[in-house]
Parts: structure tokens; C-alpha cells; sequence
């Protein structure tokens, strides 16, 4: 009796061929040969030409789940192509799919399949791949999301109704987003980690007395307090504070961070930034093409000459 082969560890090329696909693969040659042929389809590729995306917006990948998917890709393979763009000396850059690399190199395969894109010369065009496809299968949490946006935002110019168009989103879920890495780091890990949600996050942007904030964090998870209850909390402790208690920049920085963030939503997403002390005070808007100046102002009431 002929007996059938172990299916455990086998790739995409083994059960291709197992099932009379083998045709739809390239033939067995060097990878490089057949790159610039195989652009948009399918092929095999060692494991160790990969190299990650530096720029891959997703930070943190839970052990226990790359441990299952590790034993799923050694019983069925890897099913979905990894999405890559080819590099000098035959190498390959990740674009989408590191989750799957890191659980194929913990399964021990060899080679993955994977799809090539053409070289591009927009340095953010690989930020904005792997965010996008991140967010299509809500890979990202929160804060992750946000910092690949303000990356866009501070590095490559772009407003954030430019960010929001590329991504079919609200211009103000882009603000939102970026305003909560104004909160502090343990609060950013809360968020990240889902013991708080962006919600709640939000509402402690507006909390004037940031000496406070300990015990409102420890309260909001301790009793499980909805986002609403926080916000009006919030508003009565702002209520409280005295105006003419002496504070330093440090304690009303929070304070101005809010009304950066609501001056900064009002002009449909343009940057403000306001600096409280010193001889100069001052409020400052920037903006990075002619019709966002030319939205500014007529948003003003000044005419456009």
C-alpha cells in the first residue's frame, strides 16, 4: 500500500503540488531571475532574504498567538503570500505580513511565498502600505495607528485630511488618533494594551490638573468607569480648580495640549502649537501646501486675494 506523506511542515510549493497546482509556481530557478517576471503573482522564497520593514507600523505581536499560528502554518503551510519589494543582492523588504514570517521562522520553514511589488521612490509609500493593510484586518491598536498617522503627519508633510483621504476615513478620526501620544507613556501603554480605551484616553487630554491624573487612571479601571462618567468627572475637577492657583508650566502644559488639539480640529486638522511662557507668547499654525493657507484664511473671514 502506498502510504501518503506526512503533511506536517509542508509549504505552499509541497501542497500545490500535492494537489496538482505545482503549474501555477514558478519553475525552480534563482529567485532573482524570475523577479522582474513575477511581479503581482506568487513565488516561493527563502526565508532568510526577507528582512523586516523598518517601518512596519505594528509593534507588538503576542507570543501565544504566533505560537498557534506557528503550529498551523506546520500542518497547512503558509496560505496567504507575504507582500514584499524587491532589494539590492536578491534580497526582499517586507511590506505586509509579518506576523506570518515570524511564525514561519518559528515553524521552521525554509521558504514562503510571497508577492512582489515594483521599487517605488516615495519614501512613505511603505508606512502608508503597511498601515493600510494593518488596519483592513485591525492589527493595529490604537496608539500604533497613531503613530504611524503623526509619522506621515511630521515626516512626509502630509495634513491629516490627506492622511484621512488615503485611508477612507473622517479627517477627525485622524485628529482624534494623533492627540492621544500627548498623553503620558503609562497611559499610552493602557490604551495599547486595552485596559483603557481611546475613549477615555481622550477625555483625560482635557483634564487641566495632571496632578490628579494617577488617581483618575486608577479609578477608571478599578470601578470600571464608562468614558461618559469620566468626562463629566473631568469637567466638575476643572470646574474646581481655582484660576488664580499658582501653577507651573509643567501642570498647565495639559492645558494647552487640549487647546492644541481643539484649535487643530476646528482648522481641519492643521498642526498648532502654542507656546504659554517667556517674553514672546505666541500661537502657531502650520501648514504645508498653498490651499491649506488659502482654507485657513477664508476660514477666518479674510478674503483671498
Amino acid at each position: 500500500m502506498t502510504q501518503t506523506k506526512n503533511r506536517l511542515g509542508m509549504g505552499m510549493g509541497d501542497i500545490a503540488k500535492a494537489r496538482g497546482l505545482d503549474y501555477l509556481l514558478p519553475a525552480e530557478k534563482a529567485v532573482e531571475e524570475v523577479v522582474d517576471l513575477a511581479a503581482g503573482r506568487p513565488i516561493m522564497a527563502e526565508i532568510e532574504r526577507i528582512d523586516l520593514n523598518p517601518d512596519q507600523p505594528r509593534r507588538h505581536f503576542a507570543e501565544q498567538e504566533l505560537a498557534a499560528l506557528a503550529q498551523s502554518i506546520r500542518s497547512m503551510g503558509v496560505t496567504t503570500p507575504l507582500m514584499v519589494r524587491p532589494k539590492e543582492g536578491g534580497r526582499y523588504e517586507l511590506i505586509d505580513g509579518e506576523r506570518r514570517l515570524r511564525a514561519a521562522r518559528l515553524a521552521n520553514l525554509e521558504k514562503i511565498p510571497i508577492i512582489l511589488r515594483d521599487r517605488t521612490d516615495d519614501p512613505s509609500e511603505l508606512i502608508r502600505l503597511a498601515l493600510g493593510h494593518n488596519m483592513c484586518r485591525e492589527d493595529l491598536n490604537p496608539i500604533e495607528e497613531a503613530e504611524a498617522f503623526a509619522r506621515l503627519e511630521q515626516e512626509f508633510s502630509y495634513t491629516h485630511q490627506q492622511i484621512a483621504e488615503m485611508f477612507g476615513f473622517d479627517r477627525s478620526t485622524v485628529t482624534n488618533a494623533v492627540r492621544l501620544l500627548k498623553l503620558p507613556e503609562n497611559i499610552r501603554d493602557d490604551i495599547r494594551y486595552k485596559r483603557l480605551s481611546p475613549g477615555h484616553g481622550r477625555a483625560l487630554l482635557a483634564l487641566v490638573d495632571q496632578g490628579v491624573l494617577k488617581d483618575m487612571r486608577h479609578n477608571i479601571i478599578v470601578k470600571k468607569l464608562s468614558v461618559r462618567q469620566v468626562e463629566n468627572l473631568i469637567k466638575r475637577l476643572n470646574k474646581k480648580r481655582k484660576p488664580a492657583q499658582e501653577t507651573s508650566p509643567a501642570d498647565d502644559q495639559a492645558y494647552y495640549d487640549a487647546l492644541e488639539s481643539a484649535f487643530s480640529m476646528q482648522l481641519q486638522g492643521l498642526k498648532v502649537k502654542i507656546t504659554p511662557h517667556g517674553p514672546s507668547k505666541k500661537m502657531e499654525i502650520f501648514y504645508s501646501k498653498h490651499e491649506d493657507l488659502e482654507r485657513l484664511m477664508t476660514r477666518l473671514g479674510v478674503a483671498v486675494v
